[in-house]
């Protein structure tokens, strides 16, 4: 593995990794040369990836490490497997720009680039003057100088002539949701005299306008989705309306029997789980038993087993059910929401006590493995825990936190509850999503690049929401103070507008945090 056109690296970042298929090399060579000649430290992998290799390390961490990913993309190099990973890993950490060697049909894109625009450089004769290479040029300068995206001309984007079909998918979605969010009421967090006063009925009164305002859209998503789901053999589109339906929970009867039908039809085959690029994706599964949960009903019998086999002895779930057993592959986030999923859905299994016995059994390994993973005081969660690439994050707190509060006895809830939030200091923009882009490896040898998206504040909100009954003292006030922050939350801003998939998860964490913070409700007489 070579990375010609640079001297040996020294350490420091990449100001460019270029990523090209390698039928496309002599363009991408040309395209290298020039920009080796400008000064900029290019990272050029001269020998490419064979089909079925594993992600090597030194170009995983150049990758991740380098300020421009430039794609250099055509209707058949995008359709590549390891060219597909490195584009979007320079989504992920806003470092992509991509560019058209040759004339790019936007309908044609993966839909995890529904967004991005291509700078078409099909033109392009290799003459460092041409307009075409010069709006690239812009495009990164802006890149690495990081004054904001990476814009293309107006005149040179490649967009759809036409609008496109919404979708509502964890990975990437299009679409519009325009929310009028009912004014905020009063009343907030204040200290005076060494104590603490929180108005916690002004919070959840607050957070109550936003999710009862966002309710119809959630409603109209749904009806979307099912109809989505009737003529699209797509595993995404499945796992989009299995989030959707946890998320809406208020199914009438024909819209339950048609997401049964499609749960029968995409997870009834041999493994009863949905592949995702490739790989059978954990997190389908996990969002299956969730929406069956939400509507209270019990799952389909294969779909949890298939999810029970696909736990690790020490009691870890990874992103690909076919994980090897190595500890590197161990994924907190799905653990975590694998053991919420599984509560939600116990009280429907009582009619199967044998079955109902296995997946009690189950969380409670996975539990006893999150509570081994607990990180000191004031540090985060780590994704990944055992691996090198891992991230620590207040968002993965967030799940093992929700994960684990019902879970354990009062004292170690309150050592959990106020463990995470020494780890919060602020909460995260309301538009954010993160991927840790870890590389997991299958039991078949094969790789899987878990690239799913994390949308931190509606977990962030609800684990303080769920931590607060737990804290006292400092811990108590700041976790009040960062919720009295929640009330100025609207998912109606237009940063949301056309990531319905976000919406939708951000809409999921204020209630589950509206509900926490509720008063209990009074027995009836």
């Amino acid at each position: 593995m070579t990375a010609d056109g640079i001297h040996a690296h020294d350490g420091r970042p990449y100001d460019i990794f270029i990523s090209y298929s390698r039928v496309d090399a002599e363009r991408a060579l040309q395209v290298r040369d020039l920009l080796i000649a400008r000064g900029h430290r290019v990272f050029f992998d001269a020998e490419g990836i064979d089909a079925g290799a594993e992600f090597p390390d030194v170009i995983d961490r150049a990758v991740k490490g380098a300020k421009v990913v430039l794609g250099c993309w055509t209707p058949a190099a995008i359709q590549r497997r390891w060219v597909r990973i490195e584009s979007r890993i320079g989504l992920d950490r806003g470092s992509l720009v991509a560019i058209g060697l040759e004339k790019m049909n936007p309908e044609e894109l993966p839909a995890e680039f529904y967004n991005v625009n291509v700078l078409d450089v099909s033109t392009f004769d290799g003459n460092a003057d041409h307009p075409a290479w010069q709006r690239v040029l812009g495009a990164i300068d802006r890149r690495l100088k990081k004054g904001g995206p990476a814009l293309p001309d107006a005149a040179e984007e490649i967009r759809p002539t036409e609008p496109r079909k919404r979708r509502f998918s964890p990975l990437a979605l299009g679409g519009a949701a325009a929310l009028a969010i009912a004014a905020v009421a009063g009343g907030g967090w204040y200290a005076a005299g060494g104590g603490t006063t929180f108005d916690q009925t002004a919070v959840e009164s607050s957070l109550d306008k936003t999710v009862k305002a966002t309710e119809p859209v959630m409603a109209n998503a749904l009806v979307s989705a099912l109809n989505d789901i009737e003529t699209d053999n797509n595993g995404k589109t499945f796992w989009a309306l299995a989030q959707l339906t946890a998320v809406e929970r208020t199914l009438t009867a024909d819209e339950f029997k048609r997401f049964d039908a499609a749960a029968a039809k995409f997870l009834g085959g041999a493994c009863h789980c949905v592949v995702v690029d490739d790989a059978p994706f954990t997190i389908v599964s996990v969002w299956t038993l969730t929406a069956y949960g939400a509507v209270d009903r019990a799952p389909p019998t294969p779909v949890i087993e298939a999810l029970l086999a696909a736990q690790n002895r020490e009691g870890w779930w990874s992103s690909a059910m076919d994980a090897a057993d190595r500890p590197d592959n161990a994924a907190t986030y799905v653990t975590a929401l694998t053991v919420i999923a599984l509560r939600d859905i116990d009280g429907t299994l009582a009619g199967n006590p044998a079955l109902q016995a296995k997946v009690a059994a189950a969380r409670s390994r996975a539990v006893e493995w999150l509570k081994r993973r607990r990180p000191k005081a004031g540090a985060n969660w780590a994704d990944y825990p055992d691996n090198s690439l891992r991230t620590d994050a207040p968002s993965i707190s967030a799940m093992a936190t929700i994960a684990l509060l019902p879970e354990v006895n009062e004292a170690e809830a309150k050592e959990i509850a106020a463990g995470y939030v020494a780890g919060i200091d602020q909460l995260s923009p309301v538009d954010q999503s993160v991927s840790n882009d870890i590389i997991v490896t299958r039991a078949g040898g094969k790789t899987y690049v878990d690239a799913y998206r994390h949308v931190p504040l509606g977990w962030e909100v609800h684990a303080l929401a769920k931590s607060y009954a737990f804290l006292s003292g400092e811990a108590a006030a700041k976790a009040a103070r960062l919720l009295d922050e929640a009330k100025a939350i609207r998912l109606s801003d237009p940063k949301l507008a056309r990531q319905d998939w976000m919406l939708a998860e951000q809409f999921l964490g204020l209630r589950g945090a509206r509900d926490a913070l509720a008063p209990p409700a009074k027995p009836k007489r």
